[in-house]
């Protein structure tokens, strides 16, 4: 249910919480939470500074080659280190946090007199030296660098340290491109199977269309730059399948009702101003460009997957192996261009079923005797609708041929009967009649064919097919495998994209040849600016510097905000774990602990109960919430009462507030960095704030509701699914409060169809709190595709819109969509350190010129620190602005907006807003478990409403 699984396409990025953590308020991962120091974080007495480091490593790299060899020179290594550790702690947070940037990071003051013990000159250039640095730190404190004049139409941004990297992008030369294609309809029956349509539109191609060159899309269009023969009566031709039987097709094909395509436009969009893009010639050269990969790969959406050959197979779990394939799309920057990456995807591994059954499913040798009953529930969904060759015995004297499978017979083959000349006999019986006794009459049969048809096979004859590109869900064992094997740091990363390339040889294939372009073999260099971090205030004024994309929560230092009263709080514990009883007490210290630290007021003694099941679950809700307890610590079972089940009684039936920690952590991973994480969603739902951004003037609007929206669909396979709508706008002044709204709603629906509503939801929230409707209203909208942009604006920001005239206001509308969906990665220069083991680009960098269509504004960001692999970037493109807010301060808003996301201290990869929206929306989808049936889903919303005071009491519930 929900998002098709990320780490299919590219797993690896893990900046933000884990899939399984965005939809429970389980700590699975431990992250750097107060109290605790990231790896990547200088140690040193108060902390080191960890901008003066960043400033001096600048000067370093952007000086003249003398000056950066005497810097390095200038001081012993140990004066060195005494200099940066030198100056107590509190005097150093205090130089933070005041006054202006050169006060702010001004070297510590022992150094002067080591300056002092040097001779004249060499002091005179060690000032000079320090001069130098000081301009580096104040430019790095936001400082603006305009280096980066606009070019186009669109304003671009300007602020930031200017740089460049690699992109995963490929020039084209177009300049032999002819003017014109011809785009044809193709139409081939029977129309199955399809998987044999390019050959046969091969064969065709040659006998009938004199060898003319033609692209085919493998479907029902071809592209040509020669006009070619329409016939107006189809054709027939003979195709081999792999197990040398034929299958005849006959092709017809004909000229389109607009069959000439402007491929010239691929040249002039960029310089002729126009706004439309040319889809079709850009659909024309997407079917040209997979030409060459067809033959040499297994096609999954764009991507080709090249099959493991003589390579080594990577398995994953269960009976799957990890293909690596190329994606490739023509993408519109300044020019065309061509994005490749590296996808990975599970397949099945092709072997006999009865090896399958050996090796992962049963996972033990299967004799005449062998019973699967119990084995069922791994068995199913493996081989139900994976495709099968049935290879019957020599002495049936019939070809192999294959099949789908719908499911297993309910019975074994020596009990499953069928009507078979006029006799009612069983499986077993029949194939002993006809001269050969199964080896394995007591295993399940497959119920192959059309569902409504009664077509069994024995397991024995059956093989799993090679190449079978599944569309379903990975389990958790296999995204997990998936990631050690995708996650790679750039450079090789980059090295299995050229690898690729040079594997399919698309510069030789005489489809791209003919119609004269040619592919580039180096990636693009684009330019890049590092936005200044931004500064996280706590309670007093207390300021921390970002380093790297994250922060650290000094000890002893308060959250921002804290409910001012002592809590009720109780801890509820499943009997069939058998916890031990000292394991629940040091987890109520531990928590009384560090809640102390942070300012958050909890009862010296909560209340600790067992529960045995759902029922009991129940009535300790019920006994609670009249106790008016305030919080509820649930210790999700290893076995028992589910997540979902928990989160349903608690909050759709009870209204009370719950924090879930999983049993394994309570008995293993009880330390203070665990704690410390729960802590900062426990607080955020007592309706605390954990943190906010340093105030800035330049960059902070007022009177402003962030508003964010996602919509999480169903998998392809449960489409009964109604699909959940989640929708988190802020409530505050920082942008670190939030309230929620969600809808269920048809699942074939991409905009969100009850908008109005749940904006003016939100709206008459926002006024309660600030007592007045905002001036502003920035609304970032997640999970939606490029060909849904006008979708939205039509719909959603109408609706908005209509909520704030029903209102009788009218507020500026920024819409900005949030594209995670690309393939678009970053590559610097060097070499992975320990710093960054990656190499990748550092958190703040944006990209908004070369590679973004010239008269749309859009940019890309990355504004995390990814913890494994090459960090994904996120596109922003800017649908609607009527404010008419300036570039720089939306992309520094949007980079501020990755630091408040309040269950972890460091920057995310995507705004606050669209990333609480995706935990309302996996909330909902929770609401959804366990159920078997489904009404329409109005009605499954009203069965599902969330108990009202429980919302107004406890708004951020959700985190």
């Amino acid at each position: 249910m929900g998002k098709k699984n990320k780490y299919k396409k590219e797993a690896g990025d893990q900046a933000q919480p884990s899939s399984s953590q965005q939809q429970k308020d389980v700590e699975t991962k431990p992250k750097p939470g107060f109290g605790d120091q990231p790896d990547n974080v200088p140690q040193g007495p108060g902390g080191s500074s960890d901008l003066q480091q960043r400033a001096a490593r600048q000067a370093q790299q952007t000086g003249p080659p003398q000056q950066q060899g005497q810097a390095q020179q200038s001081a012993p290594p140990q004066q060195q280190r005494q200099a940066q550790q030198s100056g107590p702690p509190q005097q150093q947070r205090q130089a933070q946090q005041s006054g202006p940037p050169q006060q702010q990071w001004r070297q510590p003051t022992q150094q002067q007199p080591q300056l002092q013990q040097r001779g004249p000159q060499q002091q005179k250039q060690r000032e000079h030296q320090q001069q130098e640095r000081q301009q580096l730190i104040r430019q790095e404190a936001g400082a603006i660098v305009k280096s980066l004049p606009n070019t186009g139409p669109i304003k671009r941004g300007t602020i930031g340290r200017p740089g460049q990297v690699e992109a995963n992008y490929l020039n084209i030369d177009m300049a032999k491109m002819p003017s014109t294609a011809y785009h044809y309809d193709v139409k081939i029956t029977p129309e199955r199977p399809k998987k044999f349509y390019r050959a046969a539109f091969e064969k065709f191609r040659v006998q009938y269309l004199g060898g003319l060159v033609a692209a085919f899309d493998g479907r029902s269009s071809c592209y040509s730059v020669d006009k070619l023969s329409v016939l107006n009566v189809g054709k027939e031709v003979e195709v081999m399948d792999p197990n040398g039987r034929g299958i005849h097709y006959t092709i017809e094909i004909k000229e389109t009702d607009n069959f000439e395509i402007d491929l010239s436009s691929l040249r002039s969009y960029m310089t002729s101003k126009i706004y439309d893009k040319p889809m079709r010639a850009l659909q024309c050269l997407e079917v040209v460009l997979a030409a060459p990969c067809h033959q040499k790969a297994i096609r999954a959406g764009r991507s080709f997957f090249k099959k493991s050959q003589n390579e080594p197979r990577r398995e994953l779990f269960d009976g799957y192996e990890a293909l690596v394939g190329l994606y490739q799309t023509l993408v519109l920057g300044d020019k065309p261009c061509v994005n490749v990456d590296i996808s990975h995807k599970s397949f099945p591994i092709a072997l006999s079923v009865i090896e399958y059954l050996e090796k992962y499913g049963y996972r033990n040798q299967i004799n005449a005797n062998t019973d699967l009953s119990n084995s069922m529930r791994s068995i199913m969904p493996f081989l139900k609708g994976i495709n099968v060759v049935y290879k019957p015995p020599d002495c049936f004297g019939s070809s192999p041929r294959l099949y789908k499978v719908n499911g297993l017979t309910l019975n074994p083959a020596s009990k499953q009967k069928f009507q078979y000349e006029n006799e009612n006999i069983t499986i077993a019986d029949y194939f002993r009649k006809r001269g050969y006794p199964l080896k394995f009459p007591n295993l399940y049969c497959l119920h192959v064919g059309p569902p409504a048809k009664n077509i069994y096979l024995p397991m024995e004859f059956c093989s799993i097919e090679e190449g079978q590109a599944l569309n379903r869900k990975d389990g958790e064992r296999q995204v997990a495998q998936m990631i050690k094997y995708a996650a790679t740091s750039t450079n090789e990363r980059k090295r299995k994209i050229v690898d690729l390339l040079e594997y399919f040889q698309h510069n030789s294939d005489p489809t791209i040849c003919r119609f004269g372009i040619q592919i580039g073999l180096q990636f693009i260099v684009v330019p890049t600016r590092l936005l200044q971090s931004p500064q996280i205030e706590y309670n007093s004024k207390i300021m921390e510097p970002v380093f790297n994309g994250s922060w650290r929560m000094m000890k002893r230092q308060n959250f921002l905000v804290t409910n001012p009263r002592d809590h009720k709080w109780a801890i509820l514990h499943c009997q069939s774990d058998r916890m031990p009883y000292n394991k629940l007490m040091d987890l109520a210290d531990m928590v009384l602990q560090n809640a102390r630290i942070v300012n958050v007021k909890l009862e010296a003694k909560p209340d600790i109960r067992p529960f045995s099941d759902d029922v009991a679950l129940d009535k300790h809700f019920a006994d609670l919430k009249e106790n008016k307890t305030d919080l509820v610590f649930v210790i999700i079972p290893n076995r028992g009462v589910p997540y979902h089940t928990i989160k349903q009684k608690a909050e759709l039936k009870h209204g009370i507030l719950t924090q879930c920690i999983k049993s394994n952590n309570v008995e293993r991973r009880l330390n203070g960095q665990l704690i410390g994480n729960v802590l900062l969603k426990v607080n955020s739902k007592l309706n605390g704030t954990n943190h906010k951004i340093k105030d800035d003037p330049n960059i902070r609007l007022q009177n402003v509701m962030y508003l964010g929206a996602d919509v999480t669909h169903p998998s392809p396979d449960q489409r009964e699914i109604p699909s959940v709508v989640g929708v988190a706008a802020s409530h505050d002044t920082y942008g670190a409060c939030y309230n929620m709204q969600y809808r269920l709603q048809r699942s074939t629906v991409e905009n969100i169809e009850d908008m109005e509503s749940i904006v003016t939801e939100h709206l008459n929230i926002y006024r309660k709190y600030q007592k007045r409707y905002p001036d502003h209203i920035i609304y970032y909208r997640d999970g939606v595709s490029d060909g849904q942009f006008p979708i939205v604006k039509q719909n959603e920001l109408r609706a908005i819109n209509a909520a704030c005239a029903k209102l009788k206001f009218a507020p500026k509308l920024t819409c900005i969509i949030v594209v995670k969906r690309h393939h678009t990665r970053f590559f610097p220069n060097g070499q992975p350190t320990d710093r960054n083991k990656f190499n990748n680009v550092e958190p703040g960098t944006i990209v908004d010129r070369v590679i973004v269509h010239p008269n749309e504004p859009q940019f890309f960001m990355v504004s995390h620190q990814s913890i494994q692999g090459t960090a994904k970037p996120t596109r922003y493109n800017i649908i609607e602005d009527t404010g008419n807010l300036d570039i720089d301060l939306l992309q520094q808003l949007t980079y501020n907006l990755c630091h408040m996301f309040p269950r972890c201290n460091r920057a995310v990869s995507y705004p606050a807003p669209a990333y609480l929206a995706h935990l309302v929306a996996a909330r909902g989808r929770v609401y959804l478990g366990g159920a078997k049936g489904f009404r329409s889903p109005k009605e499954e919303y009203q069965k599902r409403l969330i108990k009202t005071d429980f919302l107004d009491r406890n708004p951020m519930y959700f985190v």
